[in-house]
């Protein structure tokens, strides 16, 4: 089973639940599990249990959109891992664009 960790801006959360809807058939079937910070269990710590789970992840979603950017924890902290991670072959990163981003002026 090939453990998929989503990553995305809490602005995305309904985008997200939407995606997890689709992905629940492959779920049901055992070919992947899915975990994002919602996972987290009360009394767990947090960035210690997102790092973990990251760093465990087969593959990690990447959930684009222009508040994905701006989040300096969802770009520097968890894509930058991601990216290392896939870089190294370790995982495979598959971004989704959530929502067009605007053009550059």
């Amino acid at each position: 089973m090939a453990g998929v960790f989503m990553s995305y801006s809490l602005a995305d959360e309904a985008l997200r639940n939407e995606l997890e809807k689709h992905l629940e058939a492959l779920r049901r079937q055992g070919v992947i599990s899915i975990w994002h910070d919602h996972r987290i269990e009360p009394g767990e710590e947090l960035h210690q249990q997102i790092a973990a789970e990251l760093q465990s992840a087969d593959i990690i979603l990447l959930l684009i959109s222009a508040d994905f950017l701006s989040s300096d924890y969802c770009y520097d902290t968890e894509m930058s891992c991601a990216m290392e991670r896939h870089e190294r072959g370790e995982a495979r990163v598959i971004p989704v664009i959530l929502r067009p981003l605007p053009p550059p002026m």
